[in-house]
């Protein structure tokens, strides 16, 4: 069970906070993201040996995990 979603046009995360994020309205949802303040975006980040994958992901709603 998770916690009530917020939205973004109501409360922002900290900067830097760990998310769980989707788009409002829709039941797909990414686990884990990383609240960047700057650009007012949620992104995930994956090790890929020589090269970091960074994923911006424009969602909407949130909650702390």
């Amino acid at each position: 069970m998770h916690k009530e979603w917020r939205s973004i046009y109501k409360e922002l995360p900290d900067d830097q906070a760990d998310c769980c994020t989707r788009i409002s309205g829709e039941e797909a949802y990414a686990g884990s993201t990383t609240y960047d303040a700057k650009t007012s975006t949620f992104r995930t980040y994956q090790d890929k040996g020589n090269r970091l994958v960074v994923t911006i992901w424009k969602h909407d709603e949130w909650y702390y995990n």
